[in-house]
């Protein structure tokens, strides 16, 4: 996924920048927390987005804050001078070409010889002063000031930086109409499905129908994080607004109020009503006139720190049970996170939409999934637990422990995500990969070999619909690898009634594991097992095996 972003990034004439390198996964203490990873933990969970970026071309590399295993690295460890992780693992072992630059202010050192390309934003190490005296000295070779030069050059003419003008100016029109078509396809495409109990989705518009709408941010949605990556939309569309739209019903004239008056066709048969969500007994009111109640919950979020809990913002939990209770027919809740969050209330309700980060024009294409308009086909990237610190996780592992150097140790290994709880039998809240659809699909057909599998995928429902069939690997027992490993997915759009043949490729590296004797991969002898199914628990999968000796 990483590789089609860079390539087109980089085909507008902008170098794409990787980013962070390496193991920056917290927010806590991230400008001095010590991350300790095991080198096949490394190569198999962490750096494979990475390889991804480095298959596309990516130019250049950003080094993060915090430091890797500085207790068993040269110098102090910090990831912008950290000679194993840039030089030996980045460039010597995975190839990388381009330059690496240092996050804003992560320089500590002269840094070139661990790897450095480019000390960013000022000068305060590795300036032309202090570069010219350490060559001076003999420190620094002149080869490697020609090969840090080289890397930033070579990726800058790759692009035609040097060979046409600079279109990229802030006169250009980022949203145009079709920007916005754009954003709000993605936004509509990304949406999961995770729940949709008695076919309460699609919505009907056509018939009598009467919404309420709960919740703050169904007129201020959510739709991005905060901190140095964020972008102001110049838009953004309300959920409240586009239902309105939806319905054929246009919003009160005077600004929201609480309790919001109804906007209502002339004959009172549709209707919508809208409620802060601010006085839960008035909301679940609210609710209770309605033949359908749509709670809006989200979670903010922010570089720099980490979120407090899994829980969504402000009373959401204790809204949406008041709300399902209400006596109301139909719950859907849509919800809005950067990443896991609690459902504590997923069996009360009737279906339930997710969205991460989903950008400016979410409150239309949320509008698009609950009215059908747009067949929702996306899958969790991750596991949604039951409750917090399902994992297990200890204070030396998250946010880390120690003083003054707090160190953060990977004690979960190769078990992240999903195969942590498949290697421990937890059943989560929904699983990796899950995502429902307004159509129905079917595998059959399985066969597996060392280089392919392949199954039939069949549309046996009524409407248009893209499938996401998955393909797990098990490895044989000997070669210490999770009980399943996502080797393979794709997406497919289909019309009902309709089938076809969907090949999984795997190659030599699919079938290895990273040897910390070798410090290679190698290839794993033996008997696979073979898992097609929609989600990493889908109980209908099918399986099978191949054998590799």
């Amino acid at each position: 996924m990483v590789q089609p972003a860079v390539q087109g990034i980089q085909s507008k004439g902008v170098v794409a920048n990787a980013k962070h390198w390496v193991n920056n996964n917290q927010e806590t203490d991230r400008s001095s927390v010590d991350e300790e990873v095991d080198e096949r933990t490394r190569f198999e969970m962490y750096y494979p987005p990475f390889e991804g970026a480095i298959a596309a071309d990516v130019g250049s590399f950003m080094c993060s804050y915090n430091k890797i295993n500085a207790k068993s690295v040269p110098g102090s460890g910090w990831s912008c001078e950290n000679p194993e992780t840039l030089q030996r693992d980045l460039k010597d072992r995975l190839g990388f070409k381009g330059w690496v630059m240092s996050d804003w202010g992560a320089t500590h050192s002269m840094s070139i010889m661990a790897g450095l390309d480019q000390e960013m934003p000022g000068s305060s190490y590795m300036g032309d002063d202090a570069i010219a005296k350490a060559v001076q000295s003999g420190s620094v070779p002149d080869s490697r000031v020609d090969d840090a030069a080289l890397r930033i050059l070579t990726p800058l003419f790759a692009v035609g930086v040097f060979d046409r003008n600079n279109t990229n100016t802030q006169s250009n029109n980022v949203s145009s109409p079709e920007h916005q078509a754009l954003a709000r396809s993605l936004a509509a495409r990304s949406i999961v499905l995770l729940k949709n109990d008695k076919s309460t989705l699609p919505l009907s518009s056509s018939a009598g129908l009467k919404l309420a709408l709960i919740g703050r941010t169904a007129m201020d949605p959510v739709v991005a994080g905060g901190g140095s990556g964020e972008v102001k939309p110049s838009s953004k569309p309300r959920p409240y607004d586009a239902i309105l739209a939806k319905m054929g019903l246009t919003s009160p004239p005077a600004p929201p109020l609480q309790p919001t008056p109804p906007a209502c066709n002339p004959a009172g048969t549709k209707c919508v009503y809208y409620d802060d969500g601010s006085d839960i007994e008035r909301s679940a009111k609210t609710a209770a006139e309605a033949d359908v109640a749509i709670v809006f919950v989200a979670t903010s979020s922010s570089e720099g720190h980490d979120r407090g809990s899994l829980s969504f913002d402000g009373n959401a939990d204790e809204l949406v049970a008041k709300v399902a209770a209400s006596g109301v027919a139909r719950t859907v809740v849509t919800a809005v996170a950067p990443g896991a969050a609690l459902t504590p209330w997923r069996n009360s309700v009737d279906a339930i939409t997710f969205g991460f980060m989903p950008g400016q024009e979410y409150g239309n294409a949320l509008a698009d999934v609950l009215f059908g308009d747009v067949n929702p086909s996306a899958k969790l990237p991750l596991t949604l637990p039951t409750r917090e610190n399902e994992v297990n996780f200890t204070e030396s592992d998250w946010p880390g422990v120690g003083k003054p150097q707090r160190v953060a140790t990977y004690s979960e290994k190769l078990l992240v995500g999903y195969r942590w709880y498949d290697a421990h039998g937890v059943t989560p809240a929904f699983p990796f990969g899950h995502g429902l659809s307004y159509s129905t699909f079917t595998l059959s057909n399985l066969h597996a070999s060392r280089d392919a599998v392949g199954v039939l995928l069949s549309n046996t429902g009524t409407v248009y619909g893209a499938a996401a069939p998955q393909l797990y690997l098990t490895f044989p027992a000997a070669a210490g690898e999770p009980p399943f490993q996502l080797k393979g997915f794709t997406s497919i759009p289909m019309p009902p009634g309709t089938f076809v043949n969907v090949t999984f490729p795997l190659d030599l590296r699919s079938r290895s594991i990273w040897d910390v004797e070798t410090h290679s991969w190698a290839e794993v002898k033996g008997t696979f097992g073979v898992t097609v199914g929609f989600s990493s628990r889908d109980p209908k999968a099918l399986k099978g095996s191949f054998n590799t000796e």
